[in-house]
This record gives C-alpha cells, sequence and structure tokens, in this order.
C-alpha cells in the first residue's frame, strides 16, 4: 500500500500482508453501508457517498462490512 491510499482525504486505507492473503481495512464511520466486488474493483456504497478502491492482485477476493469497518480479504 501507498501511504496515499484512501477511499477519500479522510478515510486512510491499512494494509496487511500475509503469506497467503491481503487484507484491507477502513473505518467508514457508517454503519448502514454495503460492499461488493465488481472484476478487480471494490465498490462500497455509504449513502450518500460511493467509493472505489482497486483490489491487490489475488486469485478469491471477498468484501464486507461490520461495526462501520470495511474488509477486504484476497487470497493469494
Amino acid at each position: 500500500m501507498t501511504a496515499t491510499q484512501r477511499l477519500d482525504e479522510d478515510m486512510p486505507v491499512s494494509r496487511y500482508e500475509y503469506d497467503d492473503s491481503v487484507v484491507l481495512a477502513a473505518d467508514l464511520g457508517a454503519s448502514e453501508a454495503t460492499a461488493e466486488i465488481v472484476g478487480d474493483t471494490v465498490i462500497v456504497v455509504a449513502e450518500p457517498e460511493q467509493y472505489d478502491l482497486a483490489l491487490p492482485e489475488g486469485e478469491d477476493a471477498r468484501a464486507f462490512i461490520k461495526n462501520g469497518v470495511l474488509t477486504v480479504e484476497v487470497e493469494r
């Protein structure tokens, strides 16, 4: 992750590297949000905003939101 990877100017994305996966996490601060993977992009809708986040390279990805925290897991 570069230091500038963010969903928006106030929302940094943390990146965690493991042997078999990469995990991205961002605190949306919104309990009413959804995340969906389309191709190589995670689309996050937290009304009234929409954010697009590029997925790291990998074979299988899943995205979910729990307690306002977006988590994206990508298996290598």
